[in-house]
């Protein structure tokens, strides 16, 4: 027991947000490798997750997880409502032991989560070729993160983050947080703005229309249950327009049960069939982590009824972008390289991450490296 390290929230912190550009992108391409090696090879060897959902509202979430050298699990509690019907944010723990199942490291999840879940969206983010304009619903965890890393990895090419929250008071002081680090750390040349989903409806869906409607990315961050905007709000989607009109790239990570949902159904089967009608290239597909965990636990993939061989894995992507066509089937290995790179990089792109438990695992230990390093105390 004396060589297990224990890490706090903060102490994660300090390590993830003091990372170097280039350590960064170290993290980048971990995650890439995770997901290529889920896909290729590790799928059959991961526990599936579940979920205990009990009378008074409380939710938890177990994600276990092994590779040949560790194993391990992630516990995530979504409070049960207090009396005022508001919930305390989630908390959690992963715990990792060796092969052998000596203890290793106890690290609190917050960061852990927040921190892969935003990096594992900018895996195809960062295929994108125009990032210029961003809107994030949420004003949380992963609506930091996203912004973090997406200012860390592409800043010096984002004119615009756009916040779209209830919480004023949350908004403003993300904004904040993020104008400081910025000035501090990456020094892009953006401007934050928020608009808030209070303000009277006919002024909200205004802004929020206009908003989108010159978004290039758009990432989804919230535990919704209705769809956070309608598919008309994005011009060029499903549109006969020519093959230069600009699509948008849309990221949904926040919800994770099948009575959750971000984003209209009729945007993922928009994503299917746009981008053959914007183009003569083939059709399009929906982007997850987890194809089979989706199909079962993803509101959006659940109530849009797309079937499975229109979703496809970014591990299948990332094995043909690396010449591993061999190793994956479906979609992806029945197109061309250059026709699936026009895809991720130009074309109507909707991503639906579920999470896959091995990139906690992974992303865990090489915190704990950092922190053995850096001589962080347990």
């Amino acid at each position: 027991m004396a060589g297990i390290r224990v890490l706090d929230n903060s102490t994660i912190h300090d390590i993830l947000i003091n990372l170097s550009r280039t350590e960064t992108f170290d993290f980048l391409h971990i995650l890439e490798q995770t997901l290529l090696d889920f896909t290729t090879t590790e799928r059959h060897h991961q526990p599936a997750p579940s979920v205990a959902n009990r009378p008074d509202g409380q939710n938890t979430l177990f994600r276990p997880f092994t590779s040949s050298s560790s194993i391990g699990t992630k516990i995530i509690v979504d409070p049960a409502p207090n009396s005022t019907g508001k919930r305390d944010p989630q908390g959690g723990v992963i715990v990792l032991c060796d092969e052998k199942g000596s203890p290793s490291g106890v690290l609190s999840a917050e960061e852990i989560t927040g921190y892969r879940t935003s990096m594992n969206a900018m895996v195809p983010f960062c295929w994108r070729k125009h990032v210029e304009n961003i809107v994030i619903f949420g004003a949380g965890v992963q609506a930091l993160w996203h912004s973090r890393l997406i200012l860390a990895l592409r800043g010096d090419e984002v004119k615009s983050i756009t916040y779209v929250s209830g919480d004023r008071a949350r908004a403003n002081k993300l904004r904040a947080t993020i104008s400081a680090e910025n000035d501090a750390r990456w020094k892009a040349s953006c401007s934050l703005r928020h608009i808030s989903s209070l303000a009277p409806e006919e002024e909200f869906q205004r802004e929020l229309k206009s908003c989108l409607h010159e978004a290039s990315c758009i990432f989804c961050t919230t535990p919704a249950k209705k769809p956070l905007f309608p598919p008309s709000y994005l011009p060029n989607v499903g549109s006969k327009g020519n093959s230069s009109s600009r699509l948008p790239f849309i990221s949904a990570v926040g919800s994770w049960q099948p009575d959750m949902i971000e984003l209209d159904p009729e945007l993922l089967r928009l994503a299917i069939a746009s981008n053959s009608s914007v183009t003569e290239k083939a059709g399009g597909a929906i982007l997850v982590d987890d194809r089979e965990f989706g199909l079962t636990n993803s509101g959006e993939l659940i109530q849009s009824q797309v079937a499975a061989k229109d979703i496809v894995e970014l591990g299948e992507i990332i094995a043909l972008r690396k010449g591993r066509r061999n190793e994956i089937s479906g979609l992806v290995a029945e197109r061309g390289a250059e026709e699936m790179n026009w895809f991720i990089s130009e074309g109507f792109v909707v991503y639906k991450s579920v999470g896959v438990s091995l990139t906690d695992l992974t992303v865990s230990e090489a915190v704990l490296e950092l922190a053995k390093a850096r001589g962080s105390k347990s």
